[in-house]
């Protein structure tokens, strides 16, 4: 009984370490691919300690008299090897907390120091921000982070931890909440909103201890592409606010067109095609030009939900334009790579974000 209850264990744990390990080699295979760079993106560290357990389950079950045991082992090494690649590609050249690479799988609370209602929607609906001060005097550089959520859904707080980490290191940041359907459309209300919490900010400076001419517009996935559109809605004066000095944009949907038609509906008022006009002012590929601030993008090279060539052909775009700035890439990571704050990929992009900041728009010490 034992004999067989470790070769089943041992085999079933192998098949779950194999849809990793072969869905992240091959992240374009129908689900496996999606399950594979999901799981090495955020848990690659989980992911290779679990195939060196699949080698104890088989060597256990060889010892036992399973005969088949030896074979789990052999494959479980060889995909505990490729999991450990993968986990050094993520991390080359930088100093990772590999305890928080296990332990810290979500976001923790960062602790905003002030909430606020900045404005209102069309429905007389609050809408709020989030203030992370600095410590220390300032005036502190403001960063106003753009959540994600497909244009429909998603929360302020969403990577609160690594709003404090920002503030930490001498950012203000505003996580700004905006308006969601219904009723829809949403897509310009939404680039208003991001505009008036920037606005808040620049409004509130004196008080807050604030720079209002170093602001950085900034988020992730639909929040990314809000950041970069509203950026260009706000230089061509198209938007009330302040020009922004620099862009963060992680996993940005580039083009309006290429969204699931339900999208288009909810943030077009209607699909791309009869709506051009609001396609362009929410499309970042259709804003590019040379006068846009230096604009970092990062992206999990495995996405399946904004496709990494997308990505990479915008980024091209931008600099050929004579825009400043780069693109960053976590080797096998898909979307949201960068939730779980401990993630080997969310360690190592912030430093870069950190860098590109600093660069950009400063941190004055005292």
């Amino acid at each position: 009984m034992l004999v067989w209850m470790v070769r089943a264990v041992g085999i079933v744990w192998l098949l779950g370490v194999l849809v990793v390990a072969v869905g992240t080699a091959a992240p374009r295979l129908p689900v496996i691919g999606f399950l594979g760079s999901f799981v090495t993106g955020q848990y690659p560290l989980h992911a290779a300690l679990a195939a060196v357990l699949g080698i104890g389950l088989g060597a256990a079950g060889w010892a036992l008299g399973a005969r088949d045991g030896a074979v789990v082992a052999v494959i479980a090494l060889i995909a505990a090897v490729a999991l450990v690649a993968v986990f050094g590609a993520q991390t080359r050249g930088v100093r990772i907390d590999w305890w928080a690479a296990l332990t810290v799988v979500g976001q923790p609370d960062g602790h905003p120091d002030r909430t606020e209602q900045y404005a209102v929607d069309e429905l007389g609906r609050p809408l709020h921000l989030d203030l992370y001060r600095p410590a220390g005097p300032g005036p502190h550089p403001v960063l106003v982070w753009v959540h994600g959520g497909s244009w429909v859904r998603g929360e302020r707080d969403d990577r609160t931890a690594l709003n404090r980490w920002l503030a930490d290191r001498g950012h203000a940041v505003v996580a700004v909440e905006y308006r969601l359907p219904p009723p829809a459309p949403v897509g310009e209300g939404q680039r208003r909103d991001v505009a008036a919490a920037a606005a808040w900010a620049v409004a509130h400076a004196a008080e807050e201890d604030l720079d209002p001419g170093r602001i950085v517009l900034a988020g992730q996935s639909a929040g990314a592409t809000l950041a970069l559109s509203t950026t260009a809605g706000l230089l061509a004066g198209e938007l009330p606010g302040p020009r922004p000095r620099a862009v963060v944009a992680y996993y940005p949907v580039t083009d309006l067109r290429l969204v699931d038609r339900s999208l288009q509906d909810a943030v077009l008022g209607g699909r791309a095609a009869q709506r051009p006009a609001q396609t362009r002012a929410g499309s970042p590929v259709d804003l590019v030009r040379p006068d846009l601030p230096p604009t970092l993008l990062v992206l999990g090279a495995a996405d399946h939900f904004v496709l990494p060539d997308r990505v990479r052909t915008y980024d091209r775009a931008l600099r050929a334009a004579g825009v400043p700035g780069r693109l960053v890439e976590v080797p096998h990571a898909d979307h949201v790579f960068d939730f779980p704050f401990g993630s080997p990929g969310a360690q190592a992009t912030r430093p870069q974000v950190a860098a590109f900041l600093d660069e950009h728009v400063g941190v004055r010490t005292p």
